[in-house]
């Protein structure tokens, strides 16, 4: 008896004639092989081993020999088959021989679950002995298998100290020929290990995505032509996909949803957004579709973010992936405040609370590369210089001559509204106008002088002022201007020094 497993045949098959006659057969039916091969001649096993081939083919009836051709075409499949006597255990071993497309004789015997049992303990991998010897043995064989029943089998087989993966099935005739069964063997090594190749990439796969899965809270498959579409939640602690809903309208669906589920602040732009159209065309011109916006979720509003592309190779579906980024926005948002809380410290005047001189060097910096690179930022600069605060300071203390400094800057802030102050010396400020104030410089800095001349009168806080704006046709930068506006302030503040009794 060969040295290794068994693996069965049975499905019924039809083969049709001419016209329109039709045979069925079916695998057990192989079991007439036995049958064939004592129809013909079949010397005995030679000394030497040599292998007993079915010959003299032409002696069967056409019947025999399409079902004998049928056999050998069946049996390439597989490395051994054999016929077993169950009365009294005799049996042949078949196998095909490819070159000439014969069915030949390997071996005989007269008892084949003693030589099975012998074999079993020398070839069959040690972890599969005890199976194998406690469902293949005669009693089991001939007491449970009924007519007609088959079972299959698989363990490992030892070949040059390594361990092999084989299939045994068995079935057992039917009618006349229920005194037979039939053990197919076949080599699934190959086939085997394929399959554990993809089940543990696929198990690999399987944890990639569900770790993915947990950071969301709801994933929908759409299709994007009819709208119809999956929903599948996050529904147990590890976060196991479960398949929740299935809709015929998904854009229908969430317009319904969005009234009952998003914050009202970001209610106008979702329902915007949420259209099968918005989505078309965001994914054919970016590949990808977007969303932050507030759901309402456990009575409060959560930040969350709504991500859709399109399913791989299919573009008529798109997946749409929901996770909570709640936590991650709110640290971030905390995070930007108490940064905002430093930026300020570190950019505002601790005196008068306009910005410091390191703002606006920063200020600076920002208009000079969009000069450099060819823009035209659209700016004036304001450059005040507090009169007389030397004197102050003699005469009323440092304390007084702060309180001055600070009415100076509060005056200036007041008339532009819109843009930024720096103090950029003890007593000199500088004002980046910009925006609304830029289209109302003029006017603001003929205020400002009348604010000086009224003050100058009452002995009240005093400042010289000049202002110039940025012209691309003679300005490099913003040195530039703020020397033209430096220089309009001296010849304002001469006019102070021309008389000082005009000095708080």
């Amino acid at each position: 008896m060969k040295k290794h497993s068994f693996y069965i045949i049975s499905m019924p098959l039809q083969i049709r004639k001419s016209g329109n006659d039709v045979i069925t057969l079916r695998f057990y039916d192989i079991i007439q092989i036995n049958n064939f091969l004592k129809q013909i001649h079949v010397p005995q096993r030679r000394e030497t081993g040599g292998e007993l081939r079915m010959q003299n083919a032409g002696m069967l009836p056409e019947g025999h020999i399409t079902f004998a051709r049928l056999a050998l075409a069946l049996a390439n499949d597989y490395e051994s088959i054999y016929v077993v006597n169950t009365q009294n255990g005799s049996y042949a071993e078949y196998r095909t021989q490819s070159t000439k497309k014969e069915l030949i004789v390997r071996a005989e015997g007269s008892d084949f679950f003693q030589d099975f049992q012998r074999d079993c303990t020398a070839v069959v991998h040690p972890e599969d002995q005890p199976k194998m010897m406690r469902i293949f043995s005669r009693e089991r064989i001939f007491g449970t298998l009924g007519e007609g029943q088959s079972f299959s089998l698989h363990y490992r087989l030892m070949r040059e100290g390594r361990p092999l993966f084989y299939c045994l099935k068995t079935i057992r005739g039917t009618g006349d020929d229920d005194r037979y069964i039939i053990i197919g063997v076949q080599n699934v090594d190959e086939q085997r290990r394929r399959e554990s190749a993809a089940m543990a990439e696929y198990e690999i796969y399987s944890e990639i995505i569900k770790a993915l899965s947990r950071r969301y809270e709801v994933i929908y498959y759409v299709d994007l032509r009819n709208g119809h579409y999956l929903e599948f939640s996050a529904s147990e602690k590890y976060a196991k996909l479960g398949v929740g809903v299935k809709g015929t309208d998904f854009f229908r669906d969430a317009q319904q949803n969005i009234q009952a589920d998003i914050d009202p602040k970001d209610l106008q732009m979702m329902r915007q957004a949420m259209t099968r159209s918005y989505f078309q065309e965001n994914l054919r011109e970016s590949g990808t579709v977007s969303l932050n916006y507030r759901l309402i979720l456990e009575g409060r509003p959560q930040y969350v973010t709504l991500f859709a592309m399109p399913a791989e190779n299919d573009p008529d579906h798109v997946i749409i992936a929901v996770t909570n980024v709640d936590a991650a926005v709110r640290r971030e948002l905390k995070l930007r405040a108490e940064l905002g809380s430093v930026w300020d410290m570190a950019s505002k005047d601790a005196l008068t609370g306009v910005k410091n001189k390191h703002a606006y060097a920063l200020a600076e910096t920002e208009l000079n590369n969009a000069i450099a690179a060819g823009k035209t930022p659209v700016f004036a600069l304001a450059v005040c210089d507090v009169n007389g605060l030397k004197h102050v300071n003699d005469s009323k203390g440092h304390s007084a001559g702060d309180d001055y400094i600070c009415c100076a800057s509060q005056m200036i802030a007041d008339v532009f509204p819109c843009s930024p102050v720096f103090r950029i010396g003890g007593d000199e400020f500088a004002v980046l106008v910009q925006g609304k104030d830029y289209d109302d410089r003029s006017e603001l800095f003929r205020h400002l002088k009348e604010i000086a001349s009224d003050n100058r009168r009452k002995g009240l806080v005093t400042f010289a002022a000049g202002l110039a704006a940025f012209d691309p046709e003679q300005d490099q930068c913003v040195q530039d201007v703020f020397e033209r506006a430096d220089r309009a302030m001296y010849d304002n503040k001469k006019t102070y020094r021309d008389h000082p009794e005009s000095r708080a």
